[in-house]
């Protein structure tokens, strides 16, 4: 699909003033995310773990921290109820690993079946945890529009924590306590943190008691209590980190904050789990057996590391078998049986890129029966629930408009909702709702379940929902220039400056350029079928080194104006630029 090339206006002169600081492509960068205020570049370009918000912001979360310290003390039963996707499974590793460090080892986790089961807090589920004796439950990534599980929580003497982020669709749960970034009648500044930081804000409260926690440490050699040592949670933050990029959750505020530190702990991980699964996913450098005192990565750790090696493989078993796989993994402290998990889950990964490969393939084709509505929205008995969203995914992004895909089961359709530009997929739910069962999400995700004789009138109301609230030139792609660069700009200097906007991701992209009537010099195909080309580029007296992923030969009698993301190439231990090459346009 051919996109619209977009070039960010520059700076406006009565802003010009707040970038005197910065050289002219950073200060561009900086004015193009709306960061116009001297304090709010700082905590951008310097953000420090020291000024995350306190957890006790949330209202809640003083009631909550009571009453968990009160089940350590007198040793009841805890259960961490959670979600299947990565971003939960991390926030019940974080909530486990911390009671792990706080010696309380009567704490159990649930993750209900994706498939029998379905997403959110269910009765009978809370039927089993009740009888294996919890009389405190704590969720993760869910519960916020659990009302039945809360009343039931409530007459069965079950204190029910809720610590979730996603949307609230009606009332509230009667809860012992809610923790929830986007509850209106709370007063926490960040709406936008995902599941596992929620449970990592819980974590931070936790262990805020210094004379709950010290008691707690015992000293494995002597026996005795060991010395209180401030800042232990922040060995939590690689899975923070991981799980906050797997949820697509804009990296600005705290988001931003919590990665670009997760990213750092991630170099030096202590969860032996981890370690293993970063090593069968050939993250780790070859030859290194057990788990060293620092972690040697093949390339260094990004958020695409997170978000499309790492995330993908904890997300697999949920997917297609039981997320209880990938906590198990998280939690693992043998190396042995780490790398044996690990393993398994690079399998059952395997499996689920074959399965969405070929889901695809039969979606594409009916997508294009339909692609001329605003709105796309299939539905198929043979197509595997675990993938649906990533298959909506992919087709919302091929076709640029909101995707529905269901897989039909026992009576029911259940399936994902992908969105494009700012058409809110949760409201178009909403609006809908009268032909579902249930649904829940975000803004740009989310899910549903409906009756299979619901489909043809849930379509025609989304539909009738696009139709006042998406226009046509919504439906249009954009891509977004930064800024064009002269051949003078063209340096890896300013490759290494974009690094301060790190780390990269929703709502802080990796910024593309405009180069304007280059020239190609040369090309060749490379990869495995010969794909992809590698080029050299001329633009003014300057030639440059370039790669085009999936792209055809170029014309090399006409200029081009190119759309690109600068990169850094090293060869010999000599670093120089290079471009990646992202589209092409003739020059008239």
């Amino acid at each position: 699909m051919i996109k619209l090339w977009k070039l960010k206006p520059k700076i406006s002169a009565d802003l010009s003033h707040h970038y005197t600081d910065y050289d002219g492509l950073l200060a561009q960068l900086l004015y193009n995310r709306g960061l116009t205020e001297p304090h709010q570049i700082q905590e951008f370009l310097n953000p420090q773990y020291e000024r995350l918000n306190s957890p006790f912001l949330f209202k809640d979360m003083q009631k909550a921290v009571e009453r968990i310290w009160q089940a350590i003390e007198k040793n009841q039963k805890i259960t961490i109820y959670g979600d299947y996707d990565a971003d939960a499974v991390t926030a019940n590793a974080v909530l486990r690993q911390t009671f792990r460090h706080l010696n309380h080892q009567n704490v159990n986790s649930y993750i209900p079946d994706r498939f029998s089961e379905g997403y959110g807090v269910n009765l009978e589920a809370l039927q089993k945890i009740k009888g294996e004796g919890s009389g405190l439950i704590i969720t993760v990534d869910c519960g916020t529009n659990s009302i039945d599980a809360a009343e039931w929580c409530k007459k069965n003497n079950i204190d029910l924590i809720i610590t979730d982020h996603h949307e609230i669709i009606g009332e509230l749960p009667q809860a012992y306590a809610l923790i929830n970034p986007k509850n209106s009648n709370d007063g926490y500044p960040d709406a936008n943190i995902t599941g596992v930081g929620v449970a990592f804000k819980m974590a931070c409260g936790i262990l805020s008691k210094k004379d709950k926690v010290a008691p707690r440490l015992a000293n494995a050699r002597s026996g005795q209590p060991a010395t209180y040592a401030a800042g232990w949670e922040k060995w939590l933050l690689d899975l923070v980190a991981i799980g906050t990029v797997a949820d697509c959750h804009e990296l600005l505020g705290e988001n931003r904050t919590l990665v670009k530190y997760g990213l750092m702990v991630l170099a030096k991980t202590k969860w032996t789990g981890l370690y293993a699964l970063m090593q069968s996913a050939g993250l780790l450098e070859d030859g290194l057996l057990g788990k060293p005192q620092k972690t040697v990565f093949s390339r260094v750790p990004d958020t695409y590391t997170l978000g499309f090696i790492i995330a993908p493989r904890l997300n697999a078993t949920g997917r297609l078998e039981h997320a209880d796989a990938s906590l198990s993994l998280l939690l693992e402290t043998d190396a042995d049986q780490a790398k044996l998990k690990a393993g398994q889950l690079e399998e059952v990964n395997r499996r689920r890129q074959d399965i969405t490969a070929r889901i695809l393939s039969e979606a594409r084709e009916q997508a294009l029966l339909v692609k001329e509505r605003k709105v796309i929205v299939m539905m198929n008995a043979d197509w595997h629930q675990g993938v649906v969203g990533l298959v909506a995914g992919k087709l919302a992004e091929e076709f640029y408009k909101p995707t529905f895909v269901l897989s039909l089961k026992g009576g029911e359709a259940t399936g994902s909702a992908r969105t494009v530009g700012e058409f809110n997929v949760v409201e178009a739910l909403r609006y809908s709702s009268a032909h579902l069962i249930r649904f829940g999400g975000h803004k740009a995700a989310a899910g549903l379940t409906l009756r299979p004789e619901s489909f043809e009138l849930f379509y025609r109301s989304v539909l009738d929902y696009a139709e006042g609230n998406l226009s046509d030139g919504e439906l249009s792609p954009v891509m977004h220039l930064e800024a064009e660069l002269s051949s003078e700009q063209l340096s890896i200097n300013n490759y290494q400056l974009l690094r301060e906007l790190e780390p990269f991701g929703a709502g802080n992209p990796r910024p593309k350029f405009l180069i304007k009537n280059a020239s190609v010099i040369s090309q060749r195909a490379v990869g495995a079928s010969g794909q992809h080309l590698q080029m050299q580029i001329k633009v003014g007296e300057k030639t440059i080194p370039a790669i085009a992923f999936n792209f055809r030969p170029v014309d090399l009698s006409q200029n081009l104006d190119i759309a690109c993301e600068l990169m850094e190439d090293g060869w010999n231990g000599r670093k120089q630029l290079k471009l990646k090459i992202v589209d092409v346009k003739q020059v008239n």
